[in-house]
């Protein structure tokens, strides 16, 4: 299982230069103040700073303005008349529109929001980003329900991939990025020796990356048992596959909850010589929640067979 995969190689390089881009993105002095709030609002508030721009002065540019509004806003009706066999989710990209002009709106024009402190993006671009995330899985369950079976595993494949992404982008994105703020926080609040609560805070960051570091491990394992279960069900190769995917989600396991513990215990040990100190247990629930689903699915396959060589020889 060691050999890398010519379609494994072309992955990792595409996750290599999301992880690079994500790591010149957080650390760019223009977006390294804030950098949540901008991924959270992004597209929407670049788009309406463009628009007010273009409205300020008035005349020509107001109606121009107001014309890109109103498309922009329609945009995701647009996309209908282009779906073949449409399904009620697809009522969702109506809401969409709905919800683009009243946040378009009020990313224009930030002084009519309550909030406070530059995160009036990050909410009304979150707002967006939560209903487009359902639609897409509503999709892609609607995808997976009505599939033939010999489709199933190309759209495995594809969300397996998917959640690669995501992965990669929680790592060298999010924890990156709150790593990067809790320095600036720590700086700009204490003076003094530093030293240890700077290295405490790399440990609580680099505890959070674990899990999704052998999460994406995992799914390069499920890939592989996903193409031998393609092949062949019942083959020595689809069980050496899922027992291999079996043996990472238990070390999975195993190192995350030992990590999360341990490092809490360690910052115990240390904590008189913190500045700050993280009171909360974090466990990644989410994250030992899909080992779980990898682990139970793969002995799932692995019991199958076992149970197809003990009726083939009763037989």
């Amino acid at each position: 299982m060691s050999t890398i995969l010519p379609k494994e190689k072309l992955a990792l390089l595409l996750l290599s230069l999301l992880a690079v881009a994500c790591v010149v993105f957080v650390l760019s002095p223009a977006t390294s103040a804030g950098v949540l709030t901008y991924i959270f609002s992004f597209p929407y508030a670049q788009m309406a700073l463009g628009l007010r721009a273009l409205s300020l002065p008035g005349g020509v540019g107001n109606v121009i303005a107001i014309i890109l509004y109103v498309l922009i806003c329609l945009a995701p009706i647009g996309f209908m008349p282009f779906i073949r066999n449409r399904k009620p989710e697809d009522a969702m990209l109506m809401i969409i529109s709905i919800v683009l002009f009243f946040v378009m709106y009020y990313m224009i024009n930030p002084g009519l929001t309550p909030m406070a402190g530059g995160i009036e993006g990050a909410v009304l671009g979150g707002i967006v980003h939560s209903i487009v995330l359902a639609y897409v899985i509503a999709r892609v369950l609607r995808l997976a329900i009505t599939a033939p079976a010999e489709r199933l595993g190309r759209y495995m494949a594809v969300m397996l991939h998917l959640l690669n992404i995501l992965f990669v982008f929680m790592i060298f994105g999010v924890i990156l990025s709150q790593m990067v703020e809790s320095f600036a926080v720590l700086r700009a609040g204490n003076t003094g020796q530093l030293g240890t609560t700077y290295i405490f805070l790399v440990l609580r960051h680099v505890v959070g990356a674990i899990p999704y570091g052998f999460n994406i491990i995992i799914v390069f394992a499920a890939l592989r048992l996903l193409t031998a279960f393609s092949e062949d069900k019942y083959s020595a190769e689809t069980v050496c596959a899922a027992k291999y995917v079996s043996k990472i989600c238990a070390v999975s396991l195993i190192v995350t909850v030992i990590t999360a513990a341990g490092f809490n215990l360690l910052q115990f040990m240390f904590i008189r010589q913190l500045v700050v100190v993280n009171s909360n247990l974090d466990f990644p629930v989410t994250s030992i929640l899909f080992v779980l689903g990898a682990l139970l699915l793969t002995r799932y396959i692995a019991e199958n067979k076992q149970l197809k060589d003990e009726n083939d020889q009763f037989v």
